[in-house]
């Protein structure tokens, strides 16, 4: 896989600016129609895996969320983590950048490993790590918050209605209320 920051040649503090104009010279050195012409079938092979390299740190890097991450992964917690091919990101970032060449369209993504299978990882072990990460994700708070304000609004009708009733049918148990709606129905009837 190698390091994004290494492969575009820049310092991990580096501004999307200077990361999109690393990848522009990256492409022009190694762009493939570029050495589409070369009788060296190795060089070609070369300049177009360096090319994809360059897609992929440049897709990564220069979108906030995923560099984020990817910054993350780098500090120490990369071992939970699995590479599902050699291209990794470039599944999307070839066809989202309009170089669909074909270049690593293997769909390789960084993916959890499953439980048990990593090195020291129990069967009943929490990631902790992933479960802080999934609630406080925006759409999981907006969510929750949602999910509160329904709940108590429930909670809220449900001891209002038994308040009306009880306010309203004073000293009468549910039967005894039905019988006098009941009582009042026939009398409806029989005025007719």
């Amino acid at each position: 896989m190698g390091d994004h920051y290494q492969t575009l040649g820049l310092r991990r503090d580096a501004t999307k600016a200077e990361v999109k104009a690393a990848f522009r010279r990256s492409a022009l050195r190694d762009h493939p129609d570029r050495h589409a012409s070369s009788t060296d079938a190795a060089a070609r092979a070369d300049a177009a895996r360096r090319f994809r390299q360059a897609s992929d740190a440049y897709h990564v890097l220069s979108d906030d969320r995923r560099r984020a991450e990817y910054d993350l992964r780098l500090r120490g917690s990369a071992s939970s983590y699995a590479r599902t091919s050699s291209s990794g990101w470039a599944s999307s970032s070839s066809a989202a950048y309009g170089y669909g060449y074909g270049y690593g369209q293997g769909g390789g993504s960084w993916r959890r490993t499953p439980p048990g299978a990593g090195a020291g990882a129990s069967a009943g072990s929490i990631d902790w790590e992933f479960l802080l990460k999934a609630v406080t994700r925006r759409g999981f708070l907006i969510n929750l918050g949602f999910a509160s304000v329904l709940l108590s609004g429930a909670a809220f009708l449900d001891g209002s209605i038994l308040e009306i009733w009880k306010m309203n049918n004073s000293g009468k148990s549910f039967d005894d209320a039905m019988e006098s709606i009941e009582k009042v129905k026939r009398t409806h009837k029989g005025d007719r």
